[in-house]
C-alpha cells in the first residue's frame, strides 16, 4: 500500500506563502505610521525617492542661503547705520560752518567752530573704522565688494568708500575770513554719501526681496516633497487593520488544514 503523505503540501505552502506577504504589508503599514512616511526605502517607490532626496537637497541649500540673506542684510543695516550716524555729524559741521559764514563773528569765534568740526570728523572717522561686520569693514573702501550666496544665485554688497567721500573734510577750514569760506566740500560730501546710502538701501530691499522668494520656494517644494512620501494615516490605518484580519483568517484557515491533515493520518494508521 503506497501512502500519498504529501498530498496538500502545495496548499500548505501557499498558505504560508499568503501569510507572508499579509505580514509584510502588516508591517510595511505599521512602518508608515511610526516614521509618517509612505516611502521609507527605494523598494517602497525608488524614483519618489529619488525626487524627494533632490527636493530635500534644494530645501537645504534655500535654508542656509536664507541665512547667508540674513548675514547680508545685517551688515547692509550696520552700514546704513553707521552712514546716518555720519550725516549727523555733517549736520553739525554745517551748521557750524553757516554760523562761521556769519561776518559779525570774530576770528576766535571761528576758531572754536573750527575745533568743533575737527571733532566731528575724528567722529566721522571713528564711525567709519568701526562700521564692520565679522570683521570685514563696510565702509572704509578696501573691503571690496562682498557676494553673498542665496542657495539659488547671487547677491552683492558692493563696496562703500565712505573714508575716500569724507576725505576733503580733513582740510575744510572755517576759521579763515568769513567770505573764503565755501560749502563746496559739504556739499560735494553730502552728495556722495547720500548716493551711497541709496545704494545700501536698494541692496538691503533687494536681499530682503531674495530672502521672501527663499522662504516661499522652500515652503512649495517642502509641500511637494510631503506629497511624495509623506504617509496617507487613514489609509495606512484601514490596510494594517485588513492585513490584521486577513492574517487571523490565514492563520485559522492554515490550523484547520494542519488539523485535517492530522486527522487523515490518523485514519490511516487506524487498526
Amino acid at each position: 500500500m503506497r501512502i500519498q503523505s504529501n498530498v496538500n503540501t502545495s496548499q500548505y505552502q501557499n498558505s504560508v506563502n499568503h501569510m507572508k506577504a499579509t505580514e509584510e504589508q502588516q508591517k510595511k503599514s505599521a512602518k508608515e505610521l511610526s516614521t509618517g512616511k509612505k516611502v521609507n526605502s527605494a523598494a517602497d517607490d525608488a524614483v519618489a525617492l529619488a525626487i524627494s532626496k533632490q527636493i530635500e537637497k534644494e530645501v537645504n541649500s534655500l535654508n542656509q542661503g536664507s541665512k547667508n540673506i540674513s548675514y547680508g542684510i545685517d551688515a547692509t543695516n550696520i552700514a546704513d547705520g553707521a552712514l546716518a550716524n555720519i550725516s549727523d555729524s555733517m549736520g553739525d559741521i554745517e551748521q557750524n560752518t553757516v554760523r562761521a559764514m556769519n561776518g559779525l563773528y570774530s576770528e576766535s569765534d571761528r576758531a572754536i567752530l573750527q575745533e568743533a568740526n575737527e571733532q566731528s570728523v575724528a567722529t566721522i572717522n571713528q564711525t567709519i573704522n568701526q562700521a564692520q561686520y565679522n570683521e570685514k569693514k563696510l565702509l572704509d573702501g578696501n573691503t571690496g565688494d562682498i557676494n553673498i550666496y542665496t542657495g539659488a544665485a547671487s547677491s552683492t554688497i558692493t563696496e562703500s568708500d565712505a573714508k575716500s567721500a569724507v576725505a576733503d573734510l580733513e582740510n575744510f577750514d572755517v576759521s579763515q575770513a568769513a567770505e573764503k569760506i565755501s560749502t563746496k566740500a559739504l556739499d560735494d560730501t553730502y552728495s556722495s554719501l547720500s548716493s551711497m546710502r541709496s545704494k545700501i538701501g536698494a541692496e538691503t530691499n533687494g536681499l530682503e526681496a531674495a530672502y521672501k522668494v527663499n522662504g516661499n520656494t522652500a515652503e512649495n517644494l517642502t509641500a511637494a516633497q510631503s506629497r511624495k512620501e509623506d504617509a496617507d494615516f487613514a489609509d495606512a490605518v484601514t490596510r494594517m487593520k485588513n492585513s490584521q484580519v486577513v492574517n487571523q483568517a490565514q492563520n485559522m484557515a492554515l490550523k484547520k488544514q494542519m488539523d485535517s491533515e492530522e486527522s487523515l493520518v490518523n485514519k490511516m494508521f487506524e487498526v
